[in-house]
This record gives C-alpha cells, structure tokens and sequence, in this order.
C-alpha cells in the first residue's frame, strides 16, 4: 500500500522533530532532514522515518538529498514538503557584519529556495502535493534588533507570492505559517546571542541600544514559561497537509495573532511606539 510520503527540512529539534513525529504517527513516510549523524540516528528511531543529510545552504548537498528521495520513492513522487531549517541573526544594523547577513539569507530565503526547486519534480508526480514553510510573526513584524532575521522572513512571503503565480493552480498548495514564540532549543541558541550582543556593545552603542538588549535578554525566562511547544506547530502543519484547501498564511499562538491585529488596525507611529516600549521582543523561531 502507498503511504503518503513527507520530507521535512531542519530535522534535528524543535518543529521539525515535532512534525517528523507527527507525521510518522499518521502513518506517513518520512524523511527528515539532518546535518548530524548522532541526529539522524535519533529521527531514524521513530518507525517510517529515514534520514537525509541536507545542508540547505549547499546546493549540492540539497540535491543529493533529493536524488535520493527519487531513487526511493521511484514513480510515486512526494505529498509533501516541509521546509523548516533556519536560523537567528540579531543585533543593531549598524554594528551586524556582512557575513552575519550573508548567513542569514542563505539559510532563511536561499536554502528554502533551494529546498522547493529540488523538490518541486517529486511534488508535481502526487495530486494533492502540498509545501508548508515555517515562517514567523516577523514576516509581518519586524522588532528591535532583529532585522536580518525579520528581512529573511519578509522575504519569504514574496518568494511564496512569486511561487503560486509560477506554479499555478495545478501546482502544489503552499502555506506559509506564522508562529509566534515557540520553546524550542534554539531559543537557547537565540539566548545566548542577545547576551553576547549585550556584552559586546560599546558604551555609545549600549546608549543606543542597551535597553533593546537588555529586553532581548530577560524575555529568555518569559518563551521558556508561555511560549508555544513545537508539538503545536507540527499539528497545524499536519492539518494544513490534510486539508483540501490549505491556508494561504496561518498565523499561530495568541502572541502571533495580536501582534497581527495590532499592526492591521493600530496608526503606524502608534505601532512602532508600542514596539519601542514594550517590556518584551518577542521573535519565533
């Protein structure tokens, strides 16, 4: 019997373990995307799961990857992709460094990029197909301090925009999904850079941006408490998968929608007042 078949960038933690699982407990053939071995020996543990080892800003590597789904799905194509790597870069513009953006893009808008083009044959095979990218409420919202990421995540909706037009109705259904702050470990990862961008800031800097840091700093404890578990994401992104007509854009989490219904009916000047004095800056990730 043919299982429907996903494959799922950004594998190794957080949402994309989170759907990996979701989706292999639905009875789906999984491949979920790794740059570790120790990492995809762990996703391989769970049944109708095998590994891939994708890194996104390789093109290469990407292809490989996808090769290999070919060589093992054969004529069957794929249901559905997933594409989840990415990473955080923040910091005050004027002090972030052009390879700091250069990482940013890569991963963010080049390496989904990357992810569909060499997917989009398999997709085209199954009627049905669906692509799901893990965006965030900073595709709607950009905070203090997070302007590479919130540029990468702008981008995405775009790319997506330009996407549908090129594929047409026929295509693959696409969802861009927007969540708001998740507890995943890369928080921790996201953690310790706002330290270190606090701790690296010169005293004219830190008279510019010291109270954004310091916020970026304490709002670590605060995602750890309230924000969203990744199991949440995958559930949407599973529903999004099964229904006929997805979701264009799917916001997720009360923190994710507010600031959408904010930024729609709030005064510009408002707004970016309220962004300047808010006791937290909140990304997803």
């Amino acid at each position: 019997m043919n299982r429907r078949s996903a494959v799922v960038t950004g594998a190794s933690t957080g949402v994309g373990y989170a759907t990996v699982r979701r989706l292999s407990s639905s009875g789906w053939e999984v491949w979920g995307g790794t740059r570790s071995e120790n990492d995809a020996l762990r996703i391989e543990r769970h049944a109708g799961v095998s590994s891939l080892r994708i890194e996104v800003t390789d093109e290469c590597s990407v292809k490989r990857a996808f090769e290999e789904v070919v060589t093992r799905r054969g004529s069957l194509g794929l249901d559905l992709l997933v594409v989840n790597a990415g990473i955080v870069v923040g910091g005050p513009l004027e002090y972030v460094s052009q390879s700091a953006w250069k990482q940013q893009l890569e991963v963010n808008v080049i390496g989904v990029a990357l992810s569909i083009r060499y997917a989009l044959p398999l997709l085209r095979v199954c009627d049905q197909s669906r692509i799901v990218v893990v965006g965030s409420i900073n595709s709607r919202i950009g905070l203090p301090l997070l302007s590479p990421y919130a540029a990468s995540k702008h981008a995405l909706v775009g790319l997506l925009s330009s996407l549908r037009g090129e594929l047409g109705p026929d295509g693959p259904r696409i969802t861009l999904i927007e969540p708001g702050a998740i507890h995943t470990p890369l928080w921790e990862k996201v953690a310790q850079m706002s330290q270190q961008v606090d701790e690296d800031l010169s005293p004219e800097a830190r008279q510019l941006y010291g109270r954004f840091s310091e916020q970026a700093v304490q709002n670590t404890a605060e995602v750890k408490r309230n924000g969203l578990e990744p199991s949440r994401v995958a559930d949407v992104i599973e529903k999004c998968a099964n229904r006929r007509y997805p979701p264009r854009r799917r916001l997720i989490g009360r923190d994710a929608r507010m600031g959408a219904m904010l930024k729609i009916f709030l005064p510009g000047k408002l707004f970016d007042f309220l962004v300047r004095r808010s006791r937290s800056v909140r990304i997803s990730t």
